[in-house]
């Protein structure tokens, strides 16, 4: 999987992350792609800025491109060589990201050096969600 390459060297010195492009269907979020760390985003060890535009600009092809069902479904980062548990940080970032995201529920994953964390947004609740492994794992 793309996210768990930058938890091994060089890439794990620093985080990383990106967004999660998918569609809604029904009570079910699809995940399809994710975008990675760019040029303008700022990362060092203890965090991840996502302030290059390039993800909206992803995530706005996408949703042309598919005829306005695929777009921004949640975010991911990387907590490398450290417990994948959100930080306060984290926290307040995902509530305001579920609060404005309009179209629906958020995703929100973390791969940190003891696994993965995923979480569901919806209005300003944040639920930890199982990960359930696919069959090719």
């Amino acid at each position: 999987m793309r996210i768990e390459r930058y938890l091994r060297v060089p890439e794990n010195a620093t985080e990383a992350g990106g967004i999660l492009i998918g569609c809604y269907r029904g009570p079910h979020i699809e995940i399809t792609e994710c975008s990675e760390p760019l040029r303008r985003d700022r990362r060092t060890q203890l965090r991840f800025d996502r302030d290059d535009p390039g993800h909206q600009g992803l995530a706005k092809r996408r949703w042309t491109e598919s005829g306005r069902t695929h777009t921004f479904v949640g975010e991911w980062h990387t907590h490398p060589g450290f417990s994948s548990t959100p930080s306060g940080t984290d926290l307040k970032t995902w509530r305001e990201v579920t609060r404005n995201n309009l179209a629906g529920s958020s995703v929100f994953l973390i791969k940190g050096g003891d696994g993965w964390w995923a979480g569901l947004g919806v209005g300003r609740i944040l639920t930890r969600m199982s990960i359930v492994p696919s069959d090719d794992e």
